[in-house]
């Protein structure tokens, strides 16, 4: 008697189990959003964009930290866009996202929405798109080299850093400058060289600038303002021989 009992007591057990675990089904859906490419942004055009019919090469301006927000005129106050309002005139388009928040990263996914938008609209040359980043836009760029890899020709991170791991990702005919001063206690100048350590460790086209007795608010104009930087820049071609 008290072995019947015993089973019936299990098998009344296990048939509560079955009917918990046939409660916890999972099913399988799919999400039909779309990353929207409503970020702010400026674009600068050369001056002769609209007396010729060639392509163009494409920088991608990725902001520091303070210029986020809902407020354009920011972005025009720092970095690239500051250079192209003080009157300096480059060969290339530029265009430069806002970060939406004043404090998150940015959101690439959405920037790089925003980046195809752009390319549809102007002539570029996809062979030639390059991200440069300065601080948390630093950050910024070196998420997109991993994250898409075949869209630049060069990266530029500024005072920035990043995981390191998923550089293995990156496009293997991509060139990377790396920029840091020695005196910033914001970014310390380690994760510019753990990251590019990881690169030279992976036979990247990478290069390393350390900048002695510069700050972080310092770094971004003395990397922007270094003549050879425009100069390598344009060099960088995905369908050539990395320079």
């Amino acid at each position: 008697m008290t072995r019947e009992i015993m089973a019936l007591v299990l098998a009344a057990v296990l048939g509560i189990s079955s009917l918990g675990m046939a409660r916890a089904e999972q099913l399988a859906a799919k999400s039909s959003s779309k990353i929207e490419s409503d970020l702010d942004y400026l674009m600068y055009v050369p001056d002769d964009y609209s007396s010729s019919s060639k392509t163009y090469p494409l920088v991608v301006w990725l902001h520091g930290g303070d210029q986020g927000g809902t407020d354009i005129a920011k972005v025009r106050s720092s970095g690239l866009p500051k250079l192209i309002e003080n009157g300096k005139a480059f060969p290339f388009l530029v265009f430069s996202p806002q970060n939406p928040s004043d404090e998150l990263l940015y959101p690439i996914e959405k920037v790089e929405a925003a980046l195809e938008d752009v390319i549809s609209k102007y002539r570029v040359d996809r062979t030639r798109v390059y991200v440069v980043g300065y601080s948390r836009g630093g950050f910024g760029a070196w998420a997109m080299a991993e994250q898409f890899p075949d869209k630049f020709a060069a990266v530029v991170p500024i005072a920035g850093g990043g995981n390191r791991h998923y550089l293995s990702r990156t496009n293997e005919k991509a060139a990377f400058w790396v920029f840091h001063g020695t005196n910033d206690n914001v970014i310390p100048l380690s994760d510019s060289i753990v990251l590019y350590e990881r690169l030279v460790g992976l036979k990247r086209n990478a290069r390393l600038t350390v900048l002695e007795g510069v700050d972080h608010a310092g770094v971004e104009g003395a990397a922007l303002n270094d003549p050879e930087l425009w100069d390598w820049l344009l060099k960088q071609n995905l369908g050539a021989t990395a320079q």
